[in-house]
């Protein structure tokens, strides 16, 4: 294992998300009738984030995070309530930085850890990102897409992570993750 070395080195990583949402809740009642009567909101959004990370020693590392989305959004009342169309977008969304520290030395311990982050994220996404809507067969308006499709928040923020495993063998593990922001 290379984190245990002591070694400095890079590390690159790809990351692909896909989903599709499309049942409506009032709180925790949901609204069934939506997707029978065809009059649903459906949204499918493709992520794809890459990460550079520089793993300094065996317990400090520094991470660069940078989120590209493509994003597709359909239905009726956006549009002319008659017929479903799409919205899209497209684009790198908000990046992050963080820098990482293992509580406990990996070349000592290899059984459990836990490591925690300390980082910022910023507003490189589009938060205003506009596509047409279809006011009729053939009229369109530009406007901002919804903000569940939108590539960013339009804020700063500091992120908190924190990471742990558990190897019970060489053949099963256990892995936590946190994140807040």
């Amino acid at each position: 294992d290379q984190a245990s070395t002591g070694a400095s080195h890079w590390t690159f990583a790809l990351n692909s998300r896909y989903f599709k949402s499309f049942r409506h809740f009032v709180g925790t009642d949901e609204q069934k009738q939506r997707v029978e009567e065809g009059t649903e909101v459906i949204n499918h959004v493709f992520s794809t984030e890459m990460a550079l990370t520089r793993q300094f020693n065996d317990r400090w590392s520094f991470g660069l995070f940078v989120p590209v989305a493509s994003n597709a959004r359909s239905s009726l009342y956006e549009h002319d309530n008659k017929h479903r169309y799409s919205t899209h977008s497209f684009g790198v969304g908000d990046v992050r930085f963080a820098a990482y520290y293992w509580m406990i030395n990996p070349a000592k311990m290899s059984k459990f850890n836990t490591q925690i982050g300390l980082g910022l994220k910023l507003p490189t996404g589009d938060y205003r990102y506009q596509d047409y809507f279809h006011i009729t067969d053939s009229t369109k308006r530009l406007g901002p897409v919804d903000q569940s499709i939108q590539l960013g928040d339009g804020g700063t923020g500091i992120t908190l992570e924190a990471n742990a495993f558990y190897n019970f063998s060489k053949q099963a593990s256990i892995f936590f993750n946190g994140f807040y922001l």
